[in-house]
């Protein structure tokens, strides 16, 4: 079997959703810096799939295209994720909701605890599709720019 790029982005996305279960797992914080081992681990997949395709060309268009394949297929795979999470974990969604409504209640001086509720109760309804477009845009924002600087630099570096 050939891992090419595709195949690299499905091993690193399966990858990161086990490390992602792991450290909720392990109760880690969503606060705490060991959350960033999964975007090493996105980034390390991209940069993986980009030089696997550095044997048969170094063309920059090519070299993106792998990195590419491999970010859209992580992408994906992350947003499946988010949207199950929060499906068999609706307490995780009550609980953000409840510390945010408690912040505002503190902070929002132009607002009445009835409006707060009212827009606790209106975030509740969105907080899925918000939380998974969210995860989409930041995945793909972080591919693209791993993408790039991986392949700017591979093509770059025929050159010399």
């Amino acid at each position: 079997m050939i891992l090419n790029a595709t195949r690299k982005g499905l091993i690193t996305g399966v990858l990161m959703v086990a490390l992602g279960l792991l450290l909720l797992q392990l109760k880690v914080s969503n606060n705490s810096g060991l959350q960033y081992l999964v975007f090493l681990l996105y980034g390390a997949g991209i940069v993986w799939a980009i030089t696997g395709a550095r044997k048969n060309t170094l063309v920059f268009k090519e070299l993106f295209g792998q990195g590419f394949r491999c970010f859209v297929i992580v992408t994906l795979i992350m947003a499946v994720y988010t949207f199950a999470f929060f499906q068999f974990n609706k307490a995780t969604i009550d609980k953000d909701i409840e510390i945010a409504k408690q912040e505002r209640l503190k902070t929002a001086k132009d607002r009445t605890p009835t409006e707060i509720e009212q827009e606790a109760q209106t975030t509740r309804k969105f907080y899925v599709p918000i939380m998974i477009s969210q995860t989409v845009f930041q995945y793909l924002l972080i591919g693209v720019v791993v993408t790039t600087v991986a392949a700017g630099t591979l093509s770059l570096s025929r050159k010399n």
